[in-house]
Formats: structure tokens, sequence, C-alpha cells
């Protein structure tokens, strides 16, 4: 059916044979090679079909039809579900699940007095209208996107605009946008709605790849971030790595090296702007066509102008030029409002190295240029006077188009840009299109844009595609138990195991889509299924079947344990002890670091105290540097899609909840609270209440004994060493609020 799947493993160009055998040495051989048919029907090329719920013998046990599907599963090997969870633990493991944050003490109180049926659902409905479920579901999403404040490298500078994509993303998540709208605005929100400062700033997404600000090769730092955004689009959308036919066809899947550059050709056309015009698609057009006339009108006096002091500026700069080809010279020259989309990518990558101060041109003009300088400005001030200008603007970190012609991408031999082959046009990967009529329908909006993106959005967003969907819904389950269906969360190729419970991912993935693309009632339907309100593992669980058949509990014969994330762990330090300012939104704030830590690259802490115990979502995304106590804790690296995080654990970890001083300023306080909280000198009630805040449940009788044991035991050691008696008293309670902020019941949820 596609003619061009023949050419899945044939080298494309005879002088990249060597490059071709290195990556085949490297790699260990090509066995998937042999087999190309036998790949393009793996599991998730195939079309996306809703399955039958099956039938099961426990019914009793089913309270949402997804329990069916791992039900099925577990009585086919004997097994069954667990019993469920206490409400206590339910509940610490759905609030953690859904904001990001432990349940407080009043929280549990309501829920454990609250019997009637529908008790589970109120909590749900509850925790999902919280403005806390956009900042955690966030930041699931701005790990796959490589989010960051800094453009990376050597320089690392600061993008002071790139915040706003990130509250778009908060805010996306807290309305429950529709998944759809959600992929489009970020790809294409230029175009889809330019009337909406969000949907602007969702096409900050385009803007997210690393960035060398002072590359010496500014063709190849082009090219550069647009392979990273084709890659991420790959992984982040549709789960593949097509960032690895970059370079030639895909050695595992059937991804050809022109799906990458027909992707990438979606995005040829993208300028960077940190302010656009606000307005509705026809009033855009008006505004443009004005603009378009100002210009004309006005182009005599500004060419002349330009002349003059483009000859200047090669003056002031002509040292700093001399590492640019000719072709970077010409978009430097070329007037900004006559550049074409490539040239305005190439003078983003290479002004900003001359920085040429302007009031020195006068310095390099003889006299008549310096009069006739004077004079064209004074009439190019009067006409600017009749300049047709938007009545609303946004500053946002966004991208746009200023042609509805793009420039040419070609496929490019051995991935290198000095090697240009055949043109490749806008087109969706071979392997995922439905019929040969699969291409993209690319009407431009308006004048000045080509529709590309939206043709994109558009395509990823159909029901009928087979990746889009499932790729969410396993993201939606990964986030709920701890790994996904399919394991590599960004990868549903041939070198990712095929999902444990196929079924159950694709009736996941309709049932997104037969809801509207909503997550929030996907997460409502898993987090009050019999699935996720079992039991964590107990020893009594544990039985001679469930040890032979399925000791991983990959079926799902419990819920499974899981440490709290970098952020949620320092998010539960601060709101346990107090201190959490829940303040939304705006650029990251700086939080104190470490001693000597960073050297010149260490930032400056932000003035408001208050502002440094924010959400760790609010926290600079610094790409080199990031926040330590954040990194220790598997913070995932800001230069790469990031599609399940990582869990060590290391020895930095334990020196870091032994020494920082978030932690001990968190113990100091949260040993205060709890004692303000009770209003009575009872040690008794306080030790229950430090247990009701940190663990979320009331101590068991051993453990209110062992407690006020180790504060007699501290008190002694601190009156001992020369304290008073309340000294030794806030001491002993700080060492005890210090050993829960430690232990493994506050960093893990079950």
């Amino acid at each position: 059916m596609f003619p061009a799947r023949n050419r899945f493993w044939r080298t494309s160009y005879g002088f990249s044979i060597a490059v071709s055998l290195a990556c085949l040495l490297s790699t260990g051989g090509v066995d998937a090679a042999d087999e190309p048919e036998k790949n393009q029907d793996w599991w998730s090329f195939q079309p996306l079909k809703r399955p039958e719920l099956p039938a099961v013998q426990g019914t009793d046990r089913i309270r949402e039809p997804l329990d069916r599907f791992v039900l099925a599963r577990l009585e086919a090997r004997g097994l069954t579900f667990a019993p469920d969870a206490d409400k206590a633990t339910w509940l610490r493991r759905v609030t953690f699940d859904l904001t990001g944050l432990p349940p407080t003490p009043d929280e549990l109180l309501a829920f454990l007095e609250d019997t009637s049926p529908a008790a589970h659902e109120r909590v749900v409905d509850r925790l999902l209208d919280s403005p806390r479920y956009g900042e955690t579901w966030g930041r699931m999403w701005l790990d796959l996107v490589r989010f960051a404040e800094t453009a990376g490298f050597n320089a690392d500078p600061t993008r002071p605009l790139a915040y706003k994509y990130r509250d778009y993303v908060i805010r996306a998540f807290n309305k429950d946008m529709p998944y759809q709208q959600f992929v489009a605005e970020q790809l294409a929100g230029d175009e889809i709605n330019p009337g909406s400062p969000e949907a602007l700033a969702a096409t900050g997404y385009n803007r997210m790849w690393p960035d060398e600000s002072n590359a010496s090769d500014v063709l190849l730092a082009r090219q550069a971030a647009l392979n990273d955004l084709t890659g991420n689009v790959g992984a982040a959308f549709l789960g593949i790595s097509i960032g690895c036919a970059q370079c030639h066809d895909h050695k595992f899947d059937p991804l050809l090296q022109s799906d990458f550059y027909q992707l990438q050709a979606f995005f040829s056309g993208i300028t960077l702007q940190d302010k656009r015009p606000v307005a509705s698609g026809g009033a855009l057009n008006k505004l443009e066509k004005a603009q378009h006339d100002w210009l004309a009108e006005t182009a005599p006096l500004r060419d002349e102008l330009h002349a003059i002091e483009t000859a200047g500026r090669r003056i002031l700069g002509e040292e700093k030029r001399l590492k640019f080809p000719a072709e970077v010279l010409e978009a430097i020259d070329a007037h900004p409002s006559m550049r074409t989309p490539k040239q305005h990518q190439l003078a983003f990558w290479s002004e900003r190295q001359i920085e040429l101060k302007e009031d020195q041109l006068h310095t390099v003009l003889d006299d008549f240029q310096r009069d006739r300088r004077e004079a064209l400005r004074k009439q190019l001030a009067e006409a600017n006077k009749r300049q047709p200008k938007p009545s609303t603007e946004t500053n946002v970190m966004a991208v746009c188009e200023i042609s509805s012609q793009p420039p040419m991408t070609h496929l490019l031999a051995t991935g290198s840009y000095e090697y240009p082959q055949e043109e490749t046009p806008p087109g969706f990967p071979v392997v995922l299109r439905r019929d040969e009529n699969d291409v993209p329908k690319i009407t431009p909006p308006r004048t000045n844009t080509s529709g590309r993106r939206t043709a994109l959005a558009q395509w990823l967003t159909d029901p009928q595609n087979t990746l889009t969907w499932r790729v969410a819904a396993n993201r939606i389950w990964q986030g709920h138990f701890g790994h996904g269906i399919v394991e590599n969360a960004n990868d549903f190729g041939t070198q990712t195991a095929p999902p444990s419970h196929p079924e159950l991912l694709d009736w996941l993935a309709t049932e997104l889509v037969r809801v509207g693309g909503s997550w929030k009632t996907l997460h409502r339907q898993i987090v009050l299924s019999a699935t996720y309100r079992q039991q964590p593992f107990r020893k009594e669980l544990l039985t001679e079947r469930t040890k032979t058949e399925d000791p991983g509990n990959s079926l799902y014969w419990h819920f499974p344990r899981q440490r709290l994330t970098a952020e949620r762990i320092r998010d539960a330090w601060l709101v346990t002890s107090g201190q959490l300012n829940e303040v939304m939104y705006g650029a990251g704030v700086r939080p104190e670091l470490p001693p000597k830590f960073g050297g010149a690259a260490a930032w400056k802490i932000s003035e408001n105290p208050a502002d440094r115990v924010r959400r760790s979502v609010y926290v600079f995304a610094k790409r080199n540097l990031p926040y330590p106590m954040l990194q220790a804790f598997d913070l995932p690296d800001m230069h790469e899609s990031c599609g399940c995080r990582t869990q060590t654990t290391i020895a930095p970890q334990a020196l870091m909840l032994f020494n920082s001083e978030l932690v001990l300023s968190a113990a100091e306080q949260l040993s205060r609270r709890v004692r303000d909280d009770v209003k009575t000198a009872d040690p008794q009630a306080a030790i229950a209440q430090l247990w009701r805040v940190t663990y979320g449940r009331e101590p068991q009788p051993a453990e209110l004994t062992k407690a006020q044991e180790f504060l007699a035991e501290q008190q002694s050691l601190a009156a001992n060493a020369g304290g008073d008696p309340a000294t030794a008293t806030q001491s002993a309670w700080t060492d005890l609020c210090h050993a829960l902020l430690n232990a493994n019941e506050f960093l893990f949820v079950e």
C-alpha cells in the first residue's frame, strides 16, 4: 500500500555508508531490520478500536469499567484484587496524586466521619477542583517538553518570558482543557486563536529547545533547534523516537528519514517573537494589510535610512561579522520588515552576537551620511505616527509566521545541513497514515501564515490517530500507578516491551476520546476504581501463587508503593510546617542555595522571603544549575524530554534529608505548629497531631510511647548540654519532627 516503505532499510546516500556502519556497530546490529513488514504490524501502529469489556467472576469487586480489564488478567492467573485500603491510606494516596500535597488533619477527620456511599466521590471532586491539581499535573507536562527558564549550553542566558508557558500549562490543566485543544494551541495557537493571550503563550512550546546563544555556526544552530523540536513532537505527542531517524532510516521502527524531515517541515517557517498583537483572525488580517500598505508607503525612507545605518554597522561589527557566512550576513543586513522567514531565524542567532551600540553609529559615518541620517529619522518619526498599531499586544515568548510560504525543508544526508538532498514537503510518518489520501490538509487562515502547524494539530488529535490518544492515556495511568501500561512512555516503538494490558490501554484511550479529551474525567474513573483503591503490599498478601504468578505486581494485585517526586517532598515539608505560600503564577522564584553552591552561576535569591517558600513548580528552572534539593531527588535534565522520572537511592539524598537547612527549618516550624494546634501542654495530644500532619493517620499506641521516650531522652541531652528547659523542649520536638520528615512513611505513598 505504501511504496515508500520499500526503502525502509535502504542506505539513502553512498557517502553515508561509513556513518551508517558506525551506527550499526554501536547498536549491535539490525536484527529488527530483517523483518520490516513485521515491524509495521507492531501493536502501536494498528488502528485504535474500543475493546469489549471482559467478563469476570468477581463482579462484586468492580467499581469502574476499567477494573474488568485488570481483574480478568488476575483471574486468568488465579489471582484477585487485594482488599480495599483503609480510608486514611487512600486519602493520602489520592491527595498526593491529584494535588501533590498531603491531606490536612481537617480533611482527614472530615473524610473519616463521612460514612455516606459518596464519600470517596466527594473527595475526588474536591481535589480535581483544587488549583493545586494544575500545578501537580502541569509539572508532568513540563517534564515532557523540557521546560526551562534559561537556554542552556555554556552561557545559559535567561528566557525572561518562559514562565508564561508554564503558567499556561497549569491553567490548562486546571480548566480541564480538552486535550485536542491543549495540543493544538501549543503547536499553533497563533494560527487558530490569535485573539487569546493564553493561546499565544502556548506557542512557547515551540521555543523550549536548548539554545547556544553564541553559536559560531548559525546555520547549524538553526538546524539543531528544528531537529530538537521535531524530536520532541514525536516523543511528547506521538510516543515515537523519530529523532533517531534524523541521520538515517530508523534502525528498529518503520520510521523513514524522510518522515523526520516531513514532520520538521511543519515548523520550518516559525519566527520567534516576544510581543504579539492580540486580535481575532479578521482583525489581524486588517491590521496586517494596513501595516503592509504603510510599509509600502514608507519604503523609500526606510530603505535609504537602512542603507546608511547598515554601512555603519558593517564597520562597527567588522570583526564579529567575520565568523558568519554570506547567507547569515545577508540576513543580518536585510531590513527586518523585508526579511524572509529563514532570514528572521538566522538573524535571531546572529544579531545578538554582534551587539552594537546604536549611539556609536555616528562615529563611523561621514558628514553627509550623518546629516542625511538625521533628516531621514525625522521624516520617519512623522511617518511612524501614521503607522497602524494593534489595539492590544501581549509580551509573551511565542512563535508566529510572517509568510504563507515557509522556507523549503530538505532531507539532509547524514543529518548535516551542509548536504541537503530532495525537498520534503509537510507530511505525516508513513507508517501512521491511514491510507494514501492521509495527507496534510493545509489551509492558511491568514495571509501571513502557512496553516501548516494547524494541519498537524488536526491530524494529531484526530480520534483515529493510532498513537496520540494511547500515549496520553498511558501518561495518565502512569501518573497514578508510578509506571505506565507501556513502560517507556515516550517510545511506543519496537524497542519498548508491549503493553502489560493492551485492551485496557485501548479502552482508556477511546474513553479519553469519548469524554472529549477530559483528563479529569479519566482521573476520576481511575482513582475511584477498585484497582486503585487496593491495599498496598502487606506480608499477608504474599502467597505462593502471588510469588510465582506475579512477583513484580505487573498485574496490579495490590497498589504499588511509590516515592514522592522531588517537588512533592519539598512541598510536603513546606505545607506540613505551615510555611507554604500558595500564590500562583509569575516568573520563577529563587530560594536560598547551599553556601558556595554554583559559583558564578548561582542566582540571587528572591528578595521577598515569602517567594522562597512557594510551590516547587515555580522554582526558577535554570538548565545548568537545577535547584540542588530537587536535583538530588531526580529532577529530570531540562535538556531532554522526560517521559518517566527515575527513582534513585543515593547518598546525597540522605545527606540532604539530614543536613539541609530547608528540612531543618521545616522541622522547627512543624514542632511549633503541632503544639500550637492542640493548645495544650499534653505531649500525647501534640504527638497525635504530628502524626496526622505528617502521615495522615493516627499514631499507634506503641508509636506514642516511643515518641514520648524519644522526647524525654532528647530533652535530657539538651539540658545536660547546658540549655534552658524551654530551649531543651524546643530542641527535642524539632529532633522528633526532623526524624518524621526523614522517615520512609513520609517520603513514600502507599
